[in-house]
């Protein structure tokens, strides 16, 4: 066959490099980023070739408006809410694959049968005879309510994977006596202690000098060992280099003025909110508002009233009172309906996605060039500061392309600076560079000869060039003197903090190590904090009652003692319970392996993001950035 293949190939030579070059470049279409007109099946990511679309995450959006909606505006929330809906449906696609590689499967039935389970909690979906009503109809009411079922079915399908994930792992982990009888015995046993803890000082250690510092960091081995270490070479642009361009004049001024002259109107008013979600419910909450708009403009107490009828928290104790607010503030319907009322006047019923709202008009002010001069000057030279900056910077990057940033700094104005070595850690610093927990994770992402792009924080803007990485080591003393002080004097400080405790203990008892307090009779397992420590654990279940446990250390470092009181054997396990017992720890065990799991194919895949590659496609994690940002509609 493979040699039939060949004579073909080589009698057709020209027709099959076509074909060849055709399958090629739609490979390639595949393959590459969408780009262009986004639209709802514009693939905003890629998680091991399943597919997130911009449709999903539009719907996924909409969800967590409805959820959260109703605590802020919808443009303040939309940055979470969309990068909240994203994580979500990657997280999602990330179940599916770990369902696909453990061999795991969903059926349709399975779904259906959750889902019309759902559906059936709810009354005004089912007919007579307490069945789900006809297709049609359920297809209006969740037209009129604005329910999507197809949100329900993916939810719903997530969590029976995750839930087969779950008990397929569960069933691979082994449980021994010793497991058993310890767990009964931390939730049922009923123990009560008395405990102190005494805080270590190290402060209170002085420096005993090079001479013995020295000493201790010779001895401390790889204590002091650092990981890899990154230079970077910076150029930053702030304010001050831009001074004389970013200060806006009077007329530049006025001009902002004229353009935000609809800014300028501020209102005082009071509202009553009526909560509504689909059409019946605003049907519902119109016809309620309006009954009461009539006894308030017959002379009804408006602050009164929104006490005691309005569902918007904010309203209880002030009345329904807003203060003065600029139309900017509050969402257009509110912002409009509330323009065209005169000071006293009470508005129509006023329909936001937060219900349905009466709004009385208590002021009307307008703000002169005078009060805005300052807000203006402030806004229009932030503006003109982040684009001066970024487009400095940008120039900057050009020229040096790809190369050295000191040559191509200088040639316009500006000058560029090597940092000290940095480590890949949350704790980093460096003199000069504040900014830099900001831009770690970039500034190891990149390699070494690698260019940033510019960079926006709130006082300078920022570019930066990988300089060099220094390999793992144990830098010289006096380039760390500072950590080993401070490794020296927790050491010894830890040191006087057990002999001051022993000693106390010997000598008068608990209350001599520091504040005592009582822990009355109750399982351990609800002390979750301080079991978490496995000595603690250990030490409170074996200490017989009237002695005191040994002196251990606490997570936050601190030493503790305690001295059991009382304690209450648990009762023998029945089948029952010894049998909930060990489905209960496989559970929580399984559940721990499958998020470890989970977070480990994230991590892998995000390591091979894709050109959007062949194995961005199939192996690895891409997410389209561009469209990702895109806007949805609300």
């Amino acid at each position: 066959m493979l040699r039939s293949f060949r004579q073909v190939f080589k009698s057709n030579r020209t027709p099959m490099a076509a074909v060849m070059i055709i399958v090629l470049l739609g490979l390639v279409a595949y393959l590459a980023p969408t780009g262009g007109a986004v639209s709802a099946d514009t693939v905003v990511a890629r998680v091991y070739g399943h597919e997130v679309l911009m449709r999903e995450l539009a719907e996924h959006m909409q969800e967590l408006y409805q959820r959260y909606g109703k605590q802020a505006s919808p443009e303040t929330l939309k940055p979470f809410v969309q990068s909240q809906a994203l994580r979500d449906l990657m997280n999602q696609k990330l179940m599916e694959e770990l369902a696909e590689r453990h061999r795991v499967v969903v059926t349709d039935e399975e779904v259906g049968t959750r889902l019309r389970a759902f559906l059936r909690q709810y009354p005004v979906l089912l007919d007579t005879n307490g069945n789900l009503k006809t297709n049609i109809e359920l297809k209006q009411i969740f037209q009129e309510t604005g329910f999507n079922p197809a949100i329900q079915e993916r939810g719903l399908r997530s969590e029976l994977l995750r839930t087969k994930l779950v008990q397929q792992a569960a069933l691979q982990i082994p449980v021994d006596e010793a497991w058993i009888a310890q767990e009964n015995r931390l939730r049922n046993e009923k123990v009560a202690f008395q405990q102190a803890t005494l805080a270590v000082e190290p402060s209170a250690v002085a420096d005993p000098g090079d001479a013995t510092l020295e000493a201790f960091y010779k001895a401390g081995g790889e204590r002091f060992l650092q990981p890899p270490r990154r230079i970077i070479q910076f150029v930053t642009v702030d304010r001050a280099a831009l001074a004389k361009e970013i200060q806006p004049d009077d007329a530049a001024l006025k001009a902002a003025f004229e353009a935000r002259k609809g800014d300028s109107a501020e209102f005082k008013a009071r509202h009553i909110l009526f909560k509504a979600e689909g059409e019946a419910q605003v049907q519902e909450a119109t016809a309620k508002a309006q009954l009461l708009r009539e006894r308030l403009v017959k002379g009804q107490d408006f602050a009164k009233a929104a006490e005691e009828l309005s569902e918007d928290p904010s309203a209880k104790g002030k009345g329904g009172d807003l203060g003065w607010f600029n139309a900017a503030k509050m969402v257009k319907p509110f912002a409009d309906a509330a323009a065209i009322l005169k000071p006293g006047e009470i508005s129509q019923p006023v329909r936001t996605q937060f219900g349905v709202h009466l709004i009385k008009l208590e002021g009307r002010r307008e703000k002169t060039f005078e009060d805005m001069k300052a807000d203006l000057a402030r806004e229009i030279a932030d503006t003109r500061f982040n684009t001066r900056a970024q487009e400095r910077l940008e120039q900057i990057r050009k020229r040096a392309n790809g190369g050295d940033l000191a040559a191509a700094a200088k040639s316009l104005g500006s000058s560029a600076l090597l940092s000290q070595a940095f480590s890949n850690e949350p704790s980093a610093q460096t003199p000069g560079l504040p900014e830099l927990t900001q831009i770690l994770s970039e500034a190891f992402r990149l390699k070494v000869g690698d260019v940033s792009k510019p960079m926006p924080f709130p006082d300078r803007h920022l570019l930066f060039r990988v300089q060099e990485e220094l390999p793992e080591a144990v830098p010289p003393f006096r380039e760390i003197r500072t950590k080993v002080l401070a490794a020296y004097q927790l050491e010894e400080g830890r040191k006087l903090a057990v002999a001051k405790a022993q000693q106390a203990l010997n000598n008068a008892g608990l209350q001599a190590v520091g504040p005592v307090t009582d822990q009355a009779a109750a399982p351990l397992s609800g002390l979750r904090d301080l079991i978490a420590n496995p000595a603690i654990r250990k030490a409170l279940l074996d200490t017989p009652v009237g002695q005191t446990t040994p002196v251990l250390w606490t997570q936050e470092g601190k030493l503790w003692v305690a001295r059991v009181t009382s304690r209450e054997p648990a009762s023998a396990l029945t089948f029952e319970t010894r049998r909930s017992l060990i489905q209960d720890l496989q559970t929580t065990e399984a559940q721990k392996l499958l998020s470890a799991e989970l977070q480990s194919l994230d991590q892998q895949g995000r390591l091979r993001p894709g050109f959007s590659s062949l194995w961005g496609h199939f192996g690895g994690i891409y997410v389209n950035a561009s469209a990702a940002q895109v806007s949805v509609e609300e």
